[in-house]
């Protein structure tokens, strides 16, 4: 059975972050499958995407919508405003099948981030909306039992992320004394406990920590006033990359890290694995197995652990870091390539349009 399926994001921008690099490359894929996909956007994609439609950033076009542009199954990747609440309205007055992947939304951290708001919201539509979808699509075991703990009791596939390797150079580019942190600009990210805990390493041994991303304007004045206020001189705020130029940056560094305070994946993790570079990261993401493959640190988010952390990467010997980084691109090889991910969603999404059948080992029917 082919697979007709409307992928629905609500900011496609640059600055639409992980949700945009996940739907993207999933649907583009799926089309080269042969599938039947329709692609919807709040906004203008920043990259050339096959048969999308914009609906406005607040969904008012989704009612005026060409027939053939809402599939019977129609996939929403985020939650919370008022978009993703039109988009599920809407597929349902055309009866189509409901996938949602809540894209981390629902983590403890980033439940309690406007607080308030998210539970007179979670109570007034967005449970509502969830419980009623038939499929959950999460990126791991945490996130499926994070959703289970709420209540929540539809069906739930648990799919990794894909690295989209979309400009990945073909030849490896010199490495330089770097330790990277590309992500956005939250407070979630735990970039002030990095900043804290490089400004501790005792000898750092010529490395400089880059950090990359982008944020509001608040928050990015308070982590340049706590980089001027360690006076370290080895410590940049770098401005933000997009799409394939981002594995110059990738490829050029030696060490990765992300001491998030919550992911439900860290896609940025898979990418650096992917570019070869050792990770650090915390136990609040997904990626507790890294130390015991031999691929990283897995700290507490405390600015002690991963300033020893920070100074074992650094003390790394040349072999050493040279046989992780083969490692890890071994590794991210077998994982995160798109095109079995994109099968892996193309058996889900033909399993739920004849759910008799039986699921998919990935699914969880509690």
């Amino acid at each position: 059975m082919s697979v007709c399926i409307t992928t629905i994001v609500h900011d496609s921008s640059r600055l639409g972050g992980g949700i945009v690099n996940v739907a993207r490359p999933l649907h583009t894929r799926l089309l080269a499958l042969g599938a039947e996909a329709h692609f919807i956007s709040g906004n203008i994609p920043f990259e050339n995407i096959p048969n999308t439609q914009v609906v406005g950033l607040n969904g008012q076009g989704f009612a005026s919508l060409k027939k053939n542009a809402v599939q019977p199954l129609v996939h929403i990747h985020g939650i919370w405003t008022p978009f993703e609440y039109r988009a599920f309205r809407e597929a349902r007055r055309r009866g189509a099948l409901v996938v949602i992947s809540p894209h981390g939304a629902l983590e403890p951290w980033a439940f309690r981030h406007k607080r308030v708001k998210k539970q007179v919201a979670w109570w007034l539509y967005q449970k509502r909306i969830l419980q009623g979808a038939d499929l959950l699509v999460v990126n791991s075991t945490q996130e499926m039992e994070r959703l289970r703990d709420l209540g929540l009791t539809p069906p739930i596939a648990i799919i990794p992320n894909g690295v989209d390797l979309q400009g990945f150079p073909r030849n490896g580019a010199e490495r330089e004394r770097i330790v990277l942190f590309f992500s956005r600009l939250v407070p979630k990210k735990g970039v002030l406990d990095l900043i804290d805990a490089w400004s501790a390493v005792d000898n750092r041994k010529g490395f400089r920590l880059h950090i990359h991303g982008h944020g509001d304007m608040a928050y990015t004045e308070k982590i340049e006033q706590r980089i001027e206020a360690c006076n370290s001189g080895d410590i940049a705020l770098m401005p933000p990359v997009f799409g394939g130029a981002r594995w110059d940056v990738f490829t050029k560094a030696s060490v990765y890290v992300l001491p998030s305070y919550s992911e439900n994946f860290g896609i940025t993790v898979a990418e650096a694995l992917t570019a070869g570079l050792p990770v650090i990261t915390t136990h609040a993401t997904p990626w507790g197995e890294l130390s015991s493959e031999g691929l990283g640190w897995v700290v507490d988010n405390d600015v002690g652990q991963l300033r020893d952390a920070l100074q074992a990467a650094i003390n790394l010997d040349a072999s050493m870091l040279s046989a992780m980084r083969k490692k890890a691109q071994i590794y991210a090889g077998q994982r995160f390539g798109w095109d079995a991910i994109a099968e892996q969603y193309a058996e889900t999404y033909r399993w739920i349009s004849q759910p008799e059948k039986a699921s998919p080992g990935w699914v969880d029917r509690r």
